[in-house]
């Protein structure tokens, strides 16, 4: 069960960054050749990204509160440095994911509410763009301490 829910929050999060990467790349087209906001690309697909975020942090919950129940029966005075390291791992992986969905649903709702499309596309760059760097962080960190 583990590994399955690991999996899904890996290719989960590959697929959220790409939506992400899209978003900004998306912005920065219409602020640069004045596009109009489209509720199709600019709206949807936004708030899938948002709704992936959620279920990205369902998932890294779970993960965490079967990671640690595991890790409980691993401590020993040998094994500390690990398992310090792996709660330090979690609470800074959560921590950034969580400031990636804040900026994420700050996004979709300028987005929303706004009038003007440059600007809705200029808030949509500026917090997706955010939210996208704090995946690829949090993605690069896990990468290189998992290689």
């Amino acid at each position: 069960m583990y590994f399955s829910i690991l999996i899904s929050h890996i290719i989960l999060s590959f697929i959220v960054s790409i939506v992400a990467f899209y978003i900004v790349i998306r912005s920065s087209y219409g602020i640069f050749a004045k596009l109009s906001f489209s509720k199709i690309y600019d709206y949807y697909i936004p708030s899938f990204a948002v709704i992936l975020l959620y279920l990205e942090l369902i998932l890294g919950l779970l993960l965490y509160a079967l990671h640690i129940n595991k890790l409980e029966n691993f401590i020993s005075q040998v094994n500390a440095d690990a398992y310090f390291s792996y709660r330090f791992w979690a609470i800074e992986h959560t921590i950034l994911m969580l400031f990636a969905i804040i900026f994420g649903h700050l996004g979709l709702l300028y987005a929303k509410n706004l009038k003007i499309s440059l600007i809705k596309f200029k808030k949509n760059l500026l917090y997706f763009g955010l939210s996208f760097i704090l995946i690829l962080i949090s993605l690069t960190m896990n990468m290189l301490k998992n290689a």
